[in-house]
């Protein structure tokens, strides 16, 4: 079962694209299946398929596959095109340089540009000074993490981040933007880019016209959950805590061992992805309690399922993960 969840404040931006755009906010929450009391709290959590399911009805809604998060709107089968204009590429580096170019036809918002330092490849998002109140930090920073969603699942591996850079300034969202990239972002920077080891350029491309079939059939599903991709430490982790009983975690010696780590290295390397053991510990049961609630709203229920026998720690650990209380959250 997919549990995992998005910050609540990626909803709310896309429901006030919509609602500038005439679009009605309780219209479009009821068909997403997300109650409206969710967002009253902007730190709480909702699901990943109802946030999924809001975005695909903006691009139908608005005509427009950027959910009105670019000045000018991207026509509808323009992401098909995109991929499929880039099936014949050999490597990384191939598909990337023609992903920027296919990109510019597409829609001229956006710039982006690839190129070698050394050991380092940066995946730079252009803003230019005029550009900059329309191209905001919001899409720049969903541009980079698209872009390094997609060159995972093409070389069918995780590639690590070394850095990802933000002209602007840090924002009370930052947390939420880290979640994206599942990595730590410098703000106040010369560029907008990331970093990752240059030698993945060289990757082979390992999906085929038959799997790019099967991506295209929910490419946002696969983009979010990472399906088909070698992933991160703390994304292999956090499926491995999903498949656990809630009560009875694996304790952090356990997990070391696992993944054949001492457990210094382990907490090392979660700390560089920017987050802890106890970090995923609370994700997974903040996780499970809202699908829990969502899905049948029952607020013992959703306690239980969280591996909580006592009540009151429940609502103490709930509106500590979410800002608000269980009854709230689905009232």
């Amino acid at each position: 079962m997919e549990i995992s969840t998005v910050p609540g404040q990626h909803v709310l931006t896309l429901l006030a694209l919509a609602e500038s755009r005439g679009l009605s906010r309780d219209d479009l929450l009821s068909g997403a299946q997300i109650p409206a009391s969710v967002l009253e709290s902007k730190t709480a959590p909702v699901p990943l398929r109802n946030f999924i399911a809001l975005a695909n009805t903006l691009m139908v809604e608005m005509d427009d596959e950027s959910c009105g998060m670019l000045p000018t709107p991207v026509k509808p089968g323009s992401f098909v095109l995109l991929c499929q204009s880039c099936m014949d590429c050999k490597t990384l580096g191939h598909f990337l340089r023609r992903r920027i170019k296919t990109l510019a036809l597409i829609n001229s918002d956006i710039q982006m540009d690839l190129r070698q330092d050394g050991e380092n490849a940066y995946y730079e998002v252009k803003t230019p000074t005029q550009n900059r109140s329309s191209l905001g930090q919001h899409i720049t920073i969903i541009l980079l993490a698209l872009a390094h969603r997609v060159s995972c699942w093409t070389i069918r591996d995780y590639i690590p981040i070394n850095s990802v850079d933000i002209i602007g300034k840090k924002n009370r969202r930052a947390r939420d933007y880290d979640y994206l990239l599942n990595f730590s972002i410098n703000y106040e920077q010369e560029r907008n880019q990331l970093c990752f080891p240059a030698e993945y350029l060289d990757r082979p491309i390992l999906q085929d016209r038959e799997s790019m079939e099967q991506f295209l059939k929910a490419p946002a599903y696969y983009l979010m959950s990472g399906r088909g991709v070698r992933h991160s430490l703390n994304y292999e982790i956090r499926k491995l805590l999903e498949d656990s009983a809630v009560g009875d975690f694996p304790s952090l010696e356990d997990v070391a061992e696992r993944f054949n780590l001492s457990v210094a290295t382990l907490r090392r390397r979660l700390r560089e992805e920017g987050t802890t053991y106890q970090d995923l510990k609370d994700d997974i049961r903040r996780d499970f309690a809202i699908n829990v609630l969502l899905r049948e709203g029952n607020v013992k229920a959703a306690a239980y399922a969280s591996g909580f026998s006592e009540p009151t720690s429940f609502f103490r650990a709930f509106k500590r993960w979410t800002g608000t209380t269980p009854k709230a959250y689905i009232s």
